[in-house]
Protein backbone atom coordinates (compact mmCIF):
# COMPACT_ATOMS: atom_id res chain seq x y z
CA UNK A 1 0.00 0.00 0.00
CA UNK A 2 1.23 3.19 -1.09
CA UNK A 3 1.34 5.75 2.15
CA UNK A 4 0.70 9.43 1.49
CA UNK A 5 3.91 11.65 2.94
CA UNK A 6 3.09 14.11 5.20
CA UNK A 7 4.54 17.89 4.69
CA UNK A 8 4.59 20.89 6.39
CA UNK A 9 6.63 23.73 6.32
CA UNK A 10 9.80 22.03 6.98
CA UNK A 11 9.50 19.23 4.13
CA UNK A 12 7.44 20.73 1.23
CA UNK A 13 10.32 21.84 -0.49
CA UNK A 14 10.60 18.27 -2.23
CA UNK A 15 7.71 18.94 -3.44
CA UNK A 16 8.81 22.49 -4.83
CA UNK A 17 11.67 20.82 -6.24
CA UNK A 18 10.47 17.43 -7.52
CA UNK A 19 10.80 17.38 -11.21
CA UNK A 20 7.38 15.45 -12.14
CA UNK A 21 4.07 15.61 -10.85
CA UNK A 22 3.20 15.63 -7.31
CA UNK A 23 -0.76 15.40 -5.82
CA UNK A 24 -0.73 17.25 -2.19
CA UNK A 25 -3.98 16.94 -0.15
CA UNK A 26 -4.55 19.83 2.15
CA UNK A 27 -7.07 18.86 5.01
CA UNK A 28 -7.64 19.24 8.95
CA UNK A 29 -8.55 16.47 11.41
CA UNK A 30 -11.68 18.36 12.31
CA UNK A 31 -12.91 18.79 8.77
CA UNK A 32 -15.78 16.25 8.46
CA UNK A 33 -15.78 16.63 4.74
CA UNK A 34 -12.16 15.87 4.85
CA UNK A 35 -12.71 12.47 6.63
CA UNK A 36 -15.13 11.05 5.06
CA UNK A 37 -13.22 11.49 1.62
CA UNK A 38 -9.95 10.27 3.00
CA UNK A 39 -10.14 6.69 2.09
CA UNK A 40 -11.33 7.45 -1.50
CA UNK A 41 -8.31 9.66 -1.93
CA UNK A 42 -6.29 7.21 -0.61
CA UNK A 43 -7.11 4.69 -3.09
CA UNK A 44 -7.22 6.85 -5.59
CA UNK A 45 -3.28 7.68 -4.73
CA UNK A 46 -2.58 3.57 -4.83
CA UNK A 47 -3.52 3.76 -8.42
CA UNK A 48 -1.41 6.25 -9.55
CA UNK A 49 1.91 5.49 -11.05
CA UNK A 50 5.32 5.55 -8.86
CA UNK A 51 6.79 8.41 -10.88
CA UNK A 52 4.40 11.17 -9.23
CA UNK A 53 5.30 11.60 -6.28
CA UNK A 54 1.97 12.17 -3.42
CA UNK A 55 1.29 13.61 0.33
CA UNK A 56 -0.62 15.29 2.51
CA UNK A 57 -0.78 18.51 4.37
CA UNK A 58 -2.69 19.19 7.47
CA UNK A 59 -3.56 22.47 7.48
CA UNK A 60 -3.08 23.41 11.68
CA UNK A 61 0.30 22.15 11.72
CA UNK A 62 1.33 24.18 8.06
CA UNK A 63 0.22 27.71 8.76
CA UNK A 64 2.51 29.22 6.47
CA UNK A 65 1.82 26.79 3.62
CA UNK A 66 -1.93 27.23 3.73
CA UNK A 67 -1.27 30.69 3.71
CA UNK A 68 1.13 30.63 0.65
CA UNK A 69 -0.65 28.44 -1.25
CA UNK A 70 -4.24 30.12 -0.09
CA UNK A 71 -6.24 27.28 0.92
CA UNK A 72 -9.55 28.91 2.07
CA UNK A 73 -12.03 25.34 1.58
CA UNK A 74 -10.76 22.20 2.84
CA UNK A 75 -10.25 19.65 1.11
CA UNK A 76 -8.30 20.94 -1.28
CA UNK A 77 -5.95 18.85 -3.47
CA UNK A 78 -2.98 20.92 -5.23
CA UNK A 79 -0.91 19.05 -8.27
CA UNK A 80 2.30 20.68 -9.11
CA UNK A 81 4.40 20.48 -11.99
CA UNK A 82 8.00 20.61 -12.05
CA UNK A 83 7.36 22.11 -8.41
CA UNK A 84 4.88 25.17 -10.07
CA UNK A 85 0.95 24.77 -9.14
CA UNK A 86 -0.70 23.54 -11.91
CA UNK A 87 -3.92 22.52 -10.78
CA UNK A 88 -5.98 23.57 -7.79
CA UNK A 89 -9.33 21.31 -7.04
CA UNK A 90 -11.12 22.28 -3.76
CA UNK A 91 -13.62 20.61 -2.51
CA UNK A 92 -14.46 16.71 -1.98
CA UNK A 93 -14.17 15.61 -5.65
CA UNK A 94 -14.73 12.21 -7.43
CA UNK A 95 -11.15 10.19 -7.87
CA UNK A 96 -12.28 10.94 -12.18
CA UNK A 97 -12.09 14.71 -11.49
CA UNK A 98 -8.32 14.15 -10.02
CA UNK A 99 -7.59 11.20 -12.61
CA UNK A 100 -8.47 13.60 -15.43
CA UNK A 101 -6.19 16.64 -14.08
CA UNK A 102 -2.93 14.45 -14.20
CA UNK A 103 -4.03 13.01 -17.85
CA UNK A 104 -4.36 16.55 -18.89
CA UNK A 105 -0.96 17.48 -17.37
CA UNK A 106 1.18 15.15 -18.98
CA UNK A 107 -0.85 15.82 -22.26
CA UNK A 108 1.11 19.41 -21.92
CA UNK A 109 4.41 17.83 -21.46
Amino acid sequence: MRKLTSYNEDNFRQIEQYEGISVVRFSAPWCPPCQASEEMFSLFVERLDDDIQTGKVNVDQAPVLTTKYEIWGLPSVLIFHEGQLVKRIPGVKSPAVYAQAIADIKKGQ
